[in-house]
């Protein structure tokens, strides 16, 4: 391979491997500060927040302010169909969110995750063992009141039922 079109090569590479995936599980460091923002929600008919993909983002009425209760555990596995929005450092508010009421946690592994209004926030993976659909795409808001206990977050910081 001639020199120009190996070093193409490695900067595709690079780019492909520094590209965001999926959603981080429990213990997954994010790899940039995390970004909240407000977005109209077709589906809900509601203004929620998102994460900086656009991906619907929750809150879970076991947790305690400031404190997450949705954790990696044998059983259930909560962090794992729910994972923590994390951050590498002080989240960003976007377009419609209030800054005051954005801050992090220490989660259990040492890794901060964001919190909004005190409420940790989680995104939706799904978890089939529980019958529940992932979040796949920006605007879909599959885990809205799964089993009465998750629910979408407002601007204002309060779960919308």
């Amino acid at each position: 391979m001639s020199r120009p079109l190996a070093l193409i090569a490695l900067v595709v590479g690079v780019l492909v491997v520094a590209a965001p995936g999926p959603v981080s599980a429990e213990g997954d460091a994010a790899r940039s500060p995390a970004v909240v923002k407000a977005a109209a929600n077709k589906k809900l008919g509601k203004t929620i927040l998102v994460d900086g993909r656009g991906f619907t983002l929750y809150v879970y009425t076991a947790d305690q302010r400031n404190q997450s209760r949705c954790v990696n555990d044998a059983q259930y596995h909560c962090s794992k169909a729910w994972p923590p929005l994390r951050t590498s450092g002080k989240p960003h508010a976007g377009r419609g969110v209030k800054s005051a009421l954005l801050g992090t946690i220490k989660r259990k592994d040492g890794a901060p995750q964001v919190t909004y209004n005190g409420h940790p926030l989680y995104t939706d993976a799904g978890a089939a063992k529980f019958s529940l659909a992932g979040d796949a795409k920006p605007g879909d808001a599959n885990g809205q009141g799964f089993l009465g206990i998750w629910f979408v977050i407002s601007p204002a910081g309060k779960q919308l039922k």
